[in-house]
């Protein structure tokens, strides 16, 4: 596991947090952010199958899913669950999303609480 978080932004006027980071804030227009780390527990509000991967890709399938946070961020990733269901409570983590020429690339992902 690296030594990293995934990082939102919190809007420095209106305290939005924003993942990923947006030109300005999509509550109230301001350009300003500063960095937080996404972290936490939270529900599935939907989740899909991606079959339709590019060759850098090593698994047959991906699961995305879009979560409510606790927090109140709404945040995609990878979701690890053998059995998602909507309004599942899950919590987040970082994790190998994929590897590139040997490279790990590593993102958010949810697993169940």
């Amino acid at each position: 596991m690296p030594d990293q978080d995934v990082t939102g932004y919190k809007c420095r006027s209106c305290s939005t947090v924003a993942y990923p980071q947006h030109a300005l804030c999509p509550t109230c227009g301001h350009d300003g952010f500063d960095p937080v780390s996404i972290t936490g527990e939270g529900s599935v509000l939907t989740y899909t199958d991606l079959y339709a991967l590019t060759l850098a890709y090593t698994q047959r399938y991906l699961r995305l899913a879009i979560v409510q946070l606790d927090s109140g961020l709404r945040a995609t990733g990878h979701l690890l669950d053998p059995d998602p269901q909507l309004g599942k409570r899950i919590r987040t983590q970082i994790g190998v999303v994929r590897e590139v020429d040997g490279r790990k690339i590593y993102g958010l992902q949810f697993v169940p609480v």
